[in-house]
């Protein structure tokens, strides 16, 4: 288990999955840390989706981008899927405009939205 001062962020598990509301600035470093715990939780919890809502998040570069990218694919070879939510417009518009793609990672609209995202990913997932 981390302690406290490893944490990043709150986490919380709901439904098989884990709800990360990100309501800090992140920077190279923080990012990073953010990355160990999220891989750390999915191992302790086994979830099956990360939905990281970035709706307070005013800057994403892209080494946050591509750290964010890396660790979706990590997760994805665990066993769960990323859905990033609450992408702000001026987010959007950095992103699209430095051509970042983020691989491994849906994408939605709100946190009612990636919730959706999320239970489809699962009822796709039992079929398989």
């Amino acid at each position: 288990m981390m302690s406290f001062e490893d944490r990043v962020v709150p986490i919380m598990q709901v439904d098989g999955y884990l709800l990360v509301p990100i309501q800090i600035d992140l920077d190279d470093r923080t990012v990073g840390r953010l990355q160990q715990q999220l891989l750390k939780e999915i191992e302790r919890t086994r979830a099956r989706a990360i939905i990281l809502d970035v709706r307070m998040v005013e800057v994403i570069d892209s080494y946050i981008s591509y750290t964010l990218s890396e660790t979706a694919a990590m997760a994805r070879l665990m066993g769960c899927r990323t859905v990033l939510c609450g992408i702000q417009p001026p987010v959007a518009l950095t992103l699209a405009q430095m051509g970042v793609t983020l691989q491994e990672v849906a994408v939605a609209r709100n946190l009612e939205h990636a919730l959706v995202l999320a239970g489809s990913f699962q009822e796709r997932d039992k079929g398989v």
